[in-house]
């Protein structure tokens, strides 16, 4: 797929570096409000611990962005802030089944989070994890996985909603 110099830039600035520094201030201060008081974070367990967060955080973080991010791409296409890709068709195929109604490709984005960075995450945990963290280290922890992963799945699910087809507002 061949994007224009103005798509990319698009893609760099409005759905990478702008998504970067949106998670990492949003997931800090989540992770505040939902962990203040438990110091050290158990990396394992039922409630508050690293893990299951962070895991969890592979499948909400692209599934909601995708849930905000498509609307507003179709949004910034009809405006003409960027121009639609060419034809939904020239999605490399790897990115063919996402062209989805917005839940079903919410869903299929938070899934592939979990199949594909949950995964590395929870190894990584269990390999060279510490048993638990002290509430600041993890909360850095936690504010930099979210600005990277956001960083790395946004601009993705960008490339997807530019190369919709015209938008149906009876469509989701």
């Amino acid at each position: 797929m061949t994007l224009s110099s103005g798509q990319r830039r698009y893609l760099l600035v409005f759905q990478c570096m702008v998504p970067l520094a949106i998670n990492f201030v949003l997931n800090g201060i989540i992770g505040f409000v939902v962990f203040r008081g438990v110091d050290p974070v158990p990396t394992w367990g039922i409630e508050s611990s690293a893990g299951p967060d962070l895991i969890g955080t592979c499948f909400f973080l692209p599934a909601i962005t995708c849930l905000i991010v498509t609307p507003l791409v179709r949004g910034h296409v009809r405006s003409g802030m960027v121009e639609r890709a060419s034809r939904p068709e020239d999605l490399p195929a790897w990115l063919q089944p996402f062209r989805r109604s917005l839940p079903i490709r919410a869903l299929l984005f938070g899934f592939v989070g979990i199949a594909l960075v949950g995964g590395a995450v929870a190894a990584g945990l269990l390999s060279a994890g510490p048993g638990q963290f002290g509430l600041n280290s993890f909360l850095w922890v936690k504010a930099s996985f979210s600005a990277a992963l956001g960083a790395a799945v946004t601009p993705i699910i960008g490339l997807v909603a530019l190369a919709e087809g015209e938008h149906r507002p009876d469509s989701a």
